[in-house]
């Protein structure tokens, strides 16, 4: 299973970096992302609540947040996103700005609030404008780039991105990069194991997560889940073009029947937009349903569809009821 082994699956993800045993690994991780050196190093963790974010519940995909106030105080969230998300960036600016406000308590100075960094592993493209793989931002100036202040950081990593090419001259960030992108090979990783130590313990960790048979069966429902998610959304992105084009050709169809009985221009302009909105909202209600069919939460279906959250119950509420068993 090695050889096949999808390094960014949640249950993996948790096992190696999600570990109090192991935080000496995610420490690598993590000053190798934000490329920490000598004095910056963080030197010690402590995990807080891991939030295992579902977009399904009962084993099916889900979003993997792996959470930890370093040594100076400092909060670092860590999330991997293997679907693509349209909205990734208000998403993660989101949870950035929870994360940052959580540890203020009321009537407390706003001098106690800590720096907070996220770092977003995404398995797709996001930034269809940058070729490289590793995009950092905080908050500057427009004109002369000074950074007004130090507390935010923002990291997204578009694996799919990364140009391996010698892979003896990787910074370390890129080694870890490197490690969990598919591009790699298990012989890159092996040479990448010889320069860096924390990446050799996570190939020995990968061993003994192979050997583990509950750990295994949960990577494997967790990887099933993924391709039925991937699968079913692939499916509904495909219907929801065939039904617009349908509703574009009736609409269109009906309109100009109409207008050359009536001889009037508004009515193939009115034909038109009724076919389309028709066919429109009955496509609409068929995905959600679909959607709903598949156990998805009313606000996860609002947020991919751009429907208000009131629209989907709607629509859950005028299904029929399952038949009893």
């Amino acid at each position: 299973m090695a050889q096949q082994l999808n390094r960014l699956n949640d249950v993996f993800f948790k096992y190696l970096l999600g570990d109090a045993k192991k935080k000496f690994l995610t420490l690598s991780f993590i000053n190798g992302i934000l490329n920490r050196t000598d004095d910056t190093l963080f030197t010690d963790l402590e995990f807080l609540d891991k939030e295992m974010t579902p977009i399904m519940q009962d084993g099916k995909v889900s979003v993997l947040d792996i959470r930890a106030k370093m040594n100076d105080g400092t909060q670092v969230n860590i999330e991997v996103q293997v679907c693509k998300d349209p909205d990734m960036a208000r998403r993660s600016l989101y949870y950035w700005a929870k994360m940052y406000g959580s540890e203020l308590r009321e009537g407390e100075p706003y001098d106690k609030l800590m720096p907070a960094i996220s770092i977003n592993l995404m398995d797709f493209n996001a930034f269809a404008q940058y070729t490289a793989c590793h995009h950092s931002y905080h908050i500057c100036n427009d004109e002369t780039k000074d950074i007004l202040i130090d507390d935010l950081e923002m990291h997204f990593i578009e694996l799919e991105k990364i140009r391996i090419g010698d892979i003896r001259k990787l910074r370390k960030s890129e080694r870890w990069i490197a490690y969990f992108s598919h591009q790699c090979s298990d012989e890159e990783r092996e040479v990448l194991a010889m320069s860096e130590p924390a990446i050799k313990e996570a190939m020995k960790c990968e061993m003994y997560f192979t050997q583990d048979e509950k750990l295994r069966r949960k990577y494997e429902i967790q990887e099933k889940a993924r391709r039925d998610y991937i699968s079913m959304m692939h499916n509904i992105e495909k219907s929801r073009t065939e039904g617009w084009q349908k509703g574009l050709e009736e609409g269109r169809a009906e309109g100009l029947a109409e207008g050359r009985e009536e001889g009037r221009a508004e009515g193939r302009a009115e034909g038109r937009e009724e076919g389309r909105l028709e066919e429109r909202k009955r496509l609409t209600e068929q995905t959600v349903a679909t959607m709903l069919q598949e156990g998805l939460s009313h606000e996860l279906i609002a947020r991919i569809m751009n429907l208000p959250v009131e629209t989907i119950q709607a629509i859950a509420a005028a299904q029929p009821a399952p038949a009893a068993e």
